[in-house]
């Protein structure tokens, strides 16, 4: 039996915001979430919040499915696997076929690639899964159906296109470690799977053939496509120099190369002008350096300077070739000049020289046209003045011909620019024809090579374990075991998530004070069914076999009916005295739990009294073996007492039990919801205050009469007993709605009949709210227990007669509280 001995609990206190309970949010199943004051483990009094474990609860859904739901998911489980075997062993038989391939490529020297040729290569990686793949298309199968027949095989007639048959049994893969790819068809008969498996390997290879060569054919078609085009070109481009080269005004050279007409004359004016421009360039220095001889030696120096430039430029001057004289009697003349300086004037050599200088000057005046004199000297000039002006007008009349010159070569160049475009023009047309014709040349090669390559294998498959007739194949058994297994795991836990989603049931104390906000002041385990059987036996005198704090004060249940006592005595120093004990449904065990509770604060020295209000259905006497109530002297009871307190001594009856007095149900009244709600009830509970220290009221159930609505607003707090069942979260839900609207103060909430077993009671046990408890673990605390043993004998709690020597005994158990207290 689990422990609920110490299960943790807690109080309102005397905050009038946090009595009773509340809800959160809108609706009737919105949780409750307020805060309430509760007593806690420093015995002091503080807020709690009403949720505080809501959180943790949600964050073990899946773990609780699992511990709830655990047969479920084995269940699913093996039927999953009950399955898998069954599809497995019902299964038809299956035979295989396996080829395996290896794809190699030969390196073509297509244009414009460098090198080509050598031994085929074996593809991998990316490439060999490219083909693996073509391999198990469906165009493929599709045309190895068409071509090969295979609709005509006996598992495939009548059953329409085979194709999608076919591509489901088709599998490949690459054997690992090597460059080889498998191909393995699976069937129905072996003759079926090596026939379809040779087929799809053959169109495999032919197709990859096909493609190979048809790119080289394709690249051929273009190129010579290409090349006609190029061809078109080259002949408009010839046709349109040749007529550009009819109408041009250039001139052919010796090389045949188109000229510019106006480029020769042009070197020619411009080598002239060279010449020119030189002569004149050697008469101006003449003349300047004989005039600077003139300056500075005179006129015998200047003829010297004369006569070394004669010599240095005999012959190729022609101003010196018009002067003769100069040329044959320059030596004369120098003598002569000399005699002057040496001999004087009138010395017969200087006569004689000057009559020859003389003579020689009038025959050479007359040639060049001079006037000499009459003595036949020198005319209006000297001849070294003669000989200047010669050459002042030789290089005139040479800048003259520059001038004509640079003329001349201004109009043949702007006619040779006039010609130039067409020069551009010229070239342009004959560099297109040369591209043109250059590209044709290279595009007539290009197919000239590929036409070598056409029929040749650039991509080979080579079978090397060619598809035979198919072996039997089965699918290993593990795999249909977890497809099964899975399958039947899904469905469990689909199952299970709707179970738990359809099961109101609280799970936890958490979820349960999260829920209604409100502490939970202890945990009454089960009744164990040998107990319940016992207390069927009604014999009087004899107290009701749920009274475990009497029978078996060692046992868990009477620990558990203490943990409550704790609780209302934490509520007592607030001054919580009447307590009202009820519970929303017949059954829940309010009667059981209030006389168990009421026997636990009697023996903590509590002056306690147990009324029973429920004027219906009264509990009290059966579950203490009171005497029951003779119909024609029924006695004075509860309802006799409301009417006249002064009857109260009359009515009390002792327990047997330290400090408890009941005050049990008598006659029942007609009217007992008007009884209770008058103010006859409310004096009587101002009576009991007065003379006991703890008021426990024994009221019947909220949903089934009106009663407890009525009494609960007069009692200090209320304690709600419930059962846990399907319906618990909403019968207890109205109970706490109609407690709340008649006023009264919640103290918390007992949940009572805990079974042994199950997800709360885990979670009791395990959790924040499990505890110490006798008889909770076998062996070490096994002794202080007395879980197990046969039952003690009943003690007859009410004594008719006392012997003599228990008068004493008598006497102090018929005492009345009065009188007790005035000893």
């Amino acid at each position: 039996m689990p422990s609920f001995a110490a299960s943790g609990s807690s109080f309102p206190g005397e905050d009038p915001q946090a009595e009773g309970y509340g809800r959160g949010g809108d609706g009737p199943n919105a949780p409750r979430s307020h805060a309430v004051t509760g007593y806690d483990a420093n015995g002091g009094w503080g807020a709690q919040s009403a949720g505080g474990d809501a959180a943790t609860e949600e964050g073990f859904q899946l773990g609780r499915l699992l511990r709830r739901r655990w047969w479920v998911l084995l269940l699913g489980l093996a039927s999953g696997l009950g399955g898998g075997y069954l599809y497995d062993l019902y299964q038809p038989p299956v035979y295989q076929s396996v080829a395996e391939l290896t794809v190699s490529a030969r390196r073509t020297a297509l244009p414009g690639s460098e090198g080509g040729g050598g031994e085929p290569e074996e593809l991998a990686g990316e490439a060999l899964g490219n083909y693996l793949y073509r391999a198990q298309t469906g165009p493929l199968v599709a045309r190895a159906v068409r071509e090969r027949r295979l609709d005509e095989l006996p598992a495939f007639k009548g059953a329409g296109s085979p194709v999608g048959r076919i591509l489901k049994g088709l599998e490949g893969g690459q054997v690992p470690g090597t460059r080889v790819l498998q191909l393995t068809y699976s069937g129905g008969s072996p003759e079926e799977t090596g026939a379809v498996l040779d087929a799809v390997v053959a169109t495999f290879v032919e197709e990859v053939r096909e493609e190979g060569q048809s790119g080289i054919r394709e690249a051929i078609r273009l190129i010579s496509e290409a090349r006609d085009q190029v061809l078109r070109d080259l002949e408009a481009a010839e046709a349109a120099h040749r007529e550009f080269e009819r109408t041009s005004p250039l001139v052919r050279g010796p090389d045949g190369q188109p000229l510019n007409p106006h480029a020769a004359d042009l070197l020619a004016l411009d080598r002239a002008r060279d010449e020119l421009s030189l002569e004149l360039s050697n008469l101006t220095a003449e003349v300047e350096s004989i005039r600077s001889s003139m300056e500075v030696g005179g006129r015998r120096a200047a003829l010297a300077q004369m006569a070394s430039l004669k010599r240095e430029s005999a012959g190729e001057n022609p101003a010196i070739a018009e002067l003769g004289f100069e040329e044959q009697h320059l030596d004369l003349i120098l003598q002569l000049e000399e005699a002057r300086e040496t001999k004087g004037e009138n010395h017969p050599d200087i006569k004689r020289l000057e009559n020859r200088v003389a003579a020689l000057r009038r025959i050479e005046a007359d040639r060049a046209g001079l006037q000499a004199g009459p003595d036949g000297t020198e005319g209006p000039s000297s001849f070294l003045d003669l000989y200047v002006a010669a050459r002042v007008e030789r290089a005139r009349v040479l800048q003259s011909q520059i001038d004509k010159l640079d003329e001349r070569y201004a109009e043949t160049r702007e006619a040779a620019e006039d010609v130039r475009d067409a020069e551009s023009r010229e070239r342009e047309l004959r560099d297109r024809r040369n591209r043109h014709a250059d590209l044709y040349a290279a595009l007539v090669a290009d197919v000239d090579q590929l036409d070598l390559l056409k029929d040749a294998d650039t991509v080979r498959v080579t079978p090397i374990v060619p598809p035979g007739p198919g072996r039997p194949a089965r699918a290993p058994l593990i795999r249909a075991l977890a497809a099964g297994g899975a399958l039947g795991l899904a469905v469990a836990f689909g199952l299970s998530y709707l179970l738990e989603q359809s099961d109101r049931r609280f799970t936890g104390p958490a979820e349960l004070r999260a829920e209604f906000g409100l502490p939970l002041l202890g945990h009454v385990p089960e009744i164990p069914p040998r107990t319940l059987k016992e207390g069927k036996r009604i014999r009087e005198g004899v107290p009701d076999a749920g009274l475990s704090t009497v029978l078996r004060p060692k046992s868990q249940l009477a620990e558990s009916y203490r943990a409550v006592r704790t609780g209302l005595l934490s509520a007592a120093r607030n001054g919580v005295k009447v307590v009202q004990v009820t519970s929303p449904d017949r059954g829940d065990g309010k009667s059981t739990l209030t006389a168990n509770v009421a026997v636990t604060l009697g023996r903590v020295g509590k002056r306690t009294v147990l009324v029973d209000v429920d004027l219906r259905r009264p509990r009290v006497r059966r579950m203490f073996g009171l005497p029951q109530v003779a119909a024609d002297n029924p006695g004075v009871g509860t309802a006799e007492v409301i009417a006249d307190p002064d009857k109260l001594d009359e009515a009390l009856v002792e327990s047997g039990q330290p400090g408890l007095w009941l005050l049990p149900c008598a006659a029942r009244p007609d009217h007992p919801a008007e009884l209770l709600s008058s103010e006859a009830y409310e004096t009587f509970l101002d009576v009991l205050r007065q003379k006991f220290d703890f008021i426990l009221l024994d009221s019947p159930p909220v949903l089934a009469v009106s009663d407890p609505a009525a009494t609960a607003r007069l009692a200090d707090g209320v304690v709600v007993v419930t059962r846990l069942h399907p319906r618990t979260r909403r019968r207890l839900g109205e109970c706490l709605d109609t407690l709340d609207q008649a006023g009264a103060r919640v103290l918390g909430l007992v949940v009572n009949a805990v079974p042994a077993g199950g997800e709360y009671t885990r979670e009791v046990q395990g959790g924040y709210y499990g505890g110490y408890g006798y008889g909770a673990m076998a062996g070490r605390d096994a002794y202080y227990s007395d879980e197990g043993t046969s039952a003690p004998a009943a003690p007859a709690l009410i004594a008719a007669t006392p012997a003599d020597g228990d008068a004493a005994t008598a006497r102090r158990s018929t005492r009345t509280p009065d009188a007790a207290r005035s000893r």
